[in-house]
């Protein structure tokens, strides 16, 4: 995703409010924001393997769009990204952010619209796959 009228600094502390790591490439105002999964140690086995099941899930885990799949995918699901923006949004309510499904502008703007971006098809048209939906959250299938 593309982060414009926004420091590095609100982007960095964030990330770290909710959890989650953030590869962020740019300068001035601007940048690319890539978030990734902080996954605990407690979720690795003493050998150094993700643990199975939800013992080995990180927070705001997404997990596989395919037919009844539920193997982790290494990317933060939809709530993961809601709640990364309100994060920014209450330091820098101008922020904009420009991702491959919408484009907020301001906090107000998110805020108004954001539910409906969690109902976007993920999935395939055979098995179709709501955003709210591929997740490990215990609000999984919720655009809230």
């Amino acid at each position: 995703m593309i982060a414009s009228k926004v420091t590095r600094e609100t982007l960095e502390a964030a990330a770290r409010d909710i959890g989650v790591a953030a590869q962020i490439d740019g300068m001035g105002r601007r940048f690319k924001v890539k978030l990734l999964p902080d996954v605990p140690a407690e979720c690795y086995t003493a050998g150094g393997r993700r643990k199975r099941g939800e013992r080995g899930h990180a927070p705001y885990q997404r997990t596989s769009a395919g037919t009844h799949d539920e193997r982790r995918v290494h990317a933060v699901c939809w709530h993961g990204f809601r709640d990364y923006f309100r994060a920014v949004y209450k330091r820098e309510p101008d922020a904009v952010f420009r991702t491959a499904i919408d484009t907020w502008r301001g906090a107000d703007d998110f805020e108004a619209r954001y539910r409906a971006s969690g109902h976007h098809n993920v999935g395939s048209q055979i098995y179709p796959r709501a955003m709210a939906e591929v997740c490990a959250c215990p609000e999984s299938g919720m655009a809230v």
